[in-house]
């Protein structure tokens, strides 16, 4: 069995299941999803379709769906639209967006760049205005780090907040369910429809917000200059956390500890027992996965528990940390391997933190460097979910206008 891509659409859609894409305005305005185009990464089941995760062996093996996946069918019930399954990296298992089966989709935001991974796919059906919303999930940041390199709004809510059931599961312990749109409004609308909840009407931005010497540091120096001068000329209060308050580069190596071995727990016997192809880069962290002990996952659990804590008490009393997502631009499309894994290394240090502690984190569309935008963020406290994108909301209308 072969799935196809479907022709055309910056490469974005797998054939089967593709269903067309209705004609209609861009959608802003009330707080509805009747009428929007429902774009769904290929991790989630959809009665009817296989599920493939990025993989021909994977979707070999793949029985029919009978039923759909709930959030699919929450979006769906509310008056989205399909439009089709989206291309994703190899079983989730990259930042890149590059899958060596199926290839790259094409970033609209900055073609020459590459678009983020895993849910690639989503995050350019959403940017080429194929769709106006879709699903991905995030695990290690596979909705955080393509809605920044395609200059989108994501959101990865707090974990276990929107129910995974029907969704291929990569890690369980970081597994987000997630989604992109291009306008705050629907991304807002889909947050009420999947969370079961209502957001606030604010009107002023009433979180005090922090900046942390630790992430400015990790930043190109592009973004670094241009992020403290956006701070200074839009007059946003806020606090300082200085270098050394958070440990980033100790809560990247448990991130990649807990989240390979969990990996290899999930999928280390197909594996071995299938013998799957993968691309270079997804071959070697799943052999790197089956090497890791239990010691290291027992001192990378105990750093965790300190990331938790430490970050519990930092986003107390209705602070939210503000940040660039990701360290600068994607990688160029011609970036070797090894550029590509060094700028995902570096990504994971800002990413980790909403990861280990499942915290919420919304991206909104920030600034362009040499024609590639970065995007900026919003993390708070576990389940604060609706005070952190209602401040996402607040400063980016007041920073845009």
């Amino acid at each position: 069995m072969k799935m196809r891509l479907q022709p055309g659409l910056n490469g974005a859609f797998m054939a089967e299941g593709f269903a067309g894409q209705p004609s209609r305005p861009e959608r802003v305005g009330a707080l509805s999803l009747s009428g929007v185009r429902l774009a769904v990464k290929d991790v989630f089941d959809v009665a009817g379709l296989i599920c493939g995760a990025g993989n021909p062996r994977w979707l070999q093996e793949q029985a029919v769906a009978t039923r759909t996946a709930p959030v699919v069918r929450l979006l769906l019930a509310e008056g989205c639209e399909w439009v089709g399954k989206t291309v994703t990296d190899e079983l989730t298992y990259s930042l890149a967006g590059i899958n060596a089966h199926y290839g790259t989709p094409i970033n609209p935001a900055a073609p020459e760049r590459l678009p983020g991974g895993s849910s690639s796919g989503s995050a350019v059906a959403v940017a080429a205005h194929h769709a106006d919303l879709s699903l991905g999930t995030d695990c290690g940041g596979s909705i955080r780090l393509p809605a920044s390199y395609c200059g989108l709004w994501g959101i990865r809510p707090s974990h276990g907040r929107v129910a995974a059931d029907g969704c291929f599961t990569l890690a369980h312990s970081f597994d987000t369910v997630g989604w992109f749109a291009r306008a705050p409004e629907v991304l807002g609308a889909a947050l009420e429809c999947l969370m079961h909840t209502r957001l606030p009407e604010s009107s002023e931005l009433s979180s005090r917000l922090l900046v942390s010497d630790d992430v400015i540091g990790l930043l190109d120096e592009p973004v670094r200059e241009a992020f403290e001068r956006w701070l200074i000329e839009q007059a946003i209060p806020h606090d300082r956390l200085g270098v050394g308050t958070l440990a980033l580069d100790a809560w990247a190596h448990a991130f990649r500890t807990l989240q390979a071995a969990e990996i290899w727990q999930q999928h280390g016997e197909w594996v071995r027992s299938s013998t799957p192809e993968f691309g270079v880069d997804v071959a070697e962290r799943f052999a790197a996965a089956s090497h890791v002990t239990s010691e290291q996952v027992f001192a990378a659990a105990q750093v965790r528990s300190q990331a938790q804590s430490l970050l519990a008490n930092v986003l107390s009393n209705n602070r939210l940390l503000l940040l660039p997502p990701v360290p600068g631009v994607a990688p160029r499309l011609d970036a070797s391997l090894p550029q590509v894994n060094e700028i995902r290394g570096r990504s994971q240090k800002l990413l980790c933190m909403a990861g280990l502690s499942g915290l919420p984190q919304v991206v909104m569309p920030w600034q362009c460097f040499n024609g590639a935008p970065v995007g900026m963020s919003l993390m708070g406290a576990r389940f604060a979910d609706e005070r952190v994108f209602d401040a996402a909301r607040l400063l980016h209308h007041r920073t845009s206008l």
